[in-house]
């Protein structure tokens, strides 16, 4: 798969090609009644109480809705968990304008796919710590197990010695008041984007209207990871891998899945259907943001919830809202 700035301007053309089209004809390409139904359908009973919403590259949201009580709405400030990865690895990208070059570049492109074998991490550790460093070296964080090194494992090891390491990403002795205004330099996220540890691939905060704007800066462009949202992707099952997908054959790149899957099932047991090719980045607590692979709409579940399996809920629930309103 490409990565270029051609194959991105190709989808923009075709894109635009499909909108006129559609205008054309006088109809609308999605069923927003359809979404409603699957939100508060069968396959979202687990996820609830959430928030949900779905819209275009730009504007308010086309969608949205509260399903099980009021408890969350679009301005809700939730802990995203590793819904942080896709913001952080934005961020690389957008630092570097594009895939960082040389020996430290690929070091770090490897940490962002999980390659990289720091298999030991623990999340909960960085809650203790005060900076970005110390949350990697707390412990046993920082250890790196060389027999898993090139294959995919999941986890926030990899992101941290990238962020931690003077001659990668350098930023180790930062706070994560710190942390947050480095990546807003690049990115400038909304207010609701704050670091509650020095956790860089799972510590932020933000609400569901603040995740909307960074998805749709990737959509229309704004930020480099546009260009990259499909960069040689890595295999998530294998003998000698770990992912919270269980077996279910999506890839990752760049600190985010590609919905590509072909069969699997996740760990509590549940079966995601045949991929749709979305790009997206589930939290372990249950925001679940996404985009679809023609840039054309993003989505969004958002809850906190520390169940086990909370993100598997939300996976399952987002993506039959997004069948539903991309059905014709």
């Amino acid at each position: 798969m490409s990565g270029t700035r051609q194959g991105r301007m190709s989808r923009l053309l075709a894109g635009a090609a499909i909108a006129v089209l559609v205008l054309t004809q006088g109809a609308d390409a999605y069923d927003s009644e359809a979404a409603e139904d699957a939100a508060n359908g069968e396959a979202c009973e687990d996820a609830q109480p959430f928030y949900w919403e779905i819209g275009g590259s730009s504007g308010s949201p086309i969608v949205s809705g509260q399903v099980g009580g009021s408890t969350y709405g679009r301005n809700t400030v939730v802990a995203i968990a590793s819904a942080s990865k896709w913001i952080f690895g934005a961020y690389v990208i957008e630092r570097y304008g594009g895939i960082p070059g040389g020996a430290s570049g690929a070091d770090i492109v490897a940490s962002l796919d999980m390659l990289n074998g720091h298999t030991s991490f623990s999340p909960v550790l960085c809650t203790i710590t005060l900076k970005v460093g110390t949350c990697f070296t707390i412990a046993s964080n920082d250890n790196v197990d060389s027999g898993k090194i090139g294959d995919f494992n999941y986890g926030g090891g990899d992101g941290q010695y990238a962020a931690a390491s003077s001659g990668l990403l350098g930023l180790g002795n930062m706070t994560k008041a710190q942390l947050i205004s480095e990546m807003n330099s690049y990115l400038s996220l909304d207010g609701s984007f704050a670091f509650t540890n020095p956790g860089v691939s799972g510590g932020l905060q933000a609400s569901a209207a603040g995740v909307a704007e960074f998805l749709q800066a990737i959509m229309d462009g704004t930020y480099e990871i546009s260009n990259y949202l499909d960069y040689s992707p890595v295999a998530t099952t294998c003998g000698n891998c770990s992912s919270p997908m269980g077996s279910v054959n999506m890839h990752y790149t760049l600190n985010h899945w590609i919905e590509d899957q072909t069969s699997g099932t996740l760990p509590h047991g549940k079966t995601p259907g045949t991929g749709d090719g979305a790009f997206s980045s589930p939290g372990g607590l249950g925001f679940y943001p996404w985009i679809t692979s023609d840039l054309d709409y993003y989505g969004i579940v958002s809850r906190e919830d520390d169940t086990a399996g909370s993100y598997e809920d939300s996976l399952i629930c987002g993506q039959a809202i997004r069948a539903a309103f991309l059905e014709e």
